[in-house]
């Protein structure tokens, strides 16, 4: 564990800021992250739309046993909409992680607020606030200064 450097903290407040740093750096890389998943199975998904558009109804005429034929006999078509419809729930279920991290992540902020909160009136408590408030800001983009 990172002791905070030259900050007087008590281990709990260190563990707390520990934790918030964590969750703060498992939000960014879900965040980060996600626009790729979200292009590839755009992609995937419009691939899908245009093979099925061209192999499927346009030969098919509207008779629905033929497009479940075309469906079902062209590999390279139920491919696609097997990983489309993959793509998309793990699109989904990343968004739901990130979701869910950030909430953790906003949770555990507005805690170590509450547990920093202290008078306007200038003493060691606020110096001491002051202090782990422009470090983590600077450090680590993690605001303590108010919740919203």
């Amino acid at each position: 564990m990172q002791k905070w450097p030259e900050l007087n903290l008590s281990d709990d407040a260190n563990k707390l800021l520990e934790e918030l740093k964590a969750r703060k750096q498992k939000w960014d890389k879900l965040k980060a992250i996600q626009p790729v998943f979200a292009i590839v199975t755009a992609a995937f998904v419009f691939f899908f739309i245009y093979t099925f558009y061209r192999k499927v109804l346009v030969i098919s005429g509207g008779n629905a046993l033929a497009i479940l034929d075309l469906v079902i006999s062209n590999p390279l078509f139920s491919g696609s909409l097997l990983i489309s419809i993959s793509l998309f729930l793990f699109t989904r279920n990343r968004m739901n992680q990130i979701e869910k991290a950030k909430s953790k992540y906003e949770d555990l902020r507005i805690e170590a607020i509450e547990r920093l909160d202290t008078s306007w009136l200038k003493d060691v408590k606020s110096e001491s606030r002051d202090q782990i408030s422009s470090f983590l800001h600077q450090e680590y983009d993690i605001n303590i200064v108010h919740k919203s």
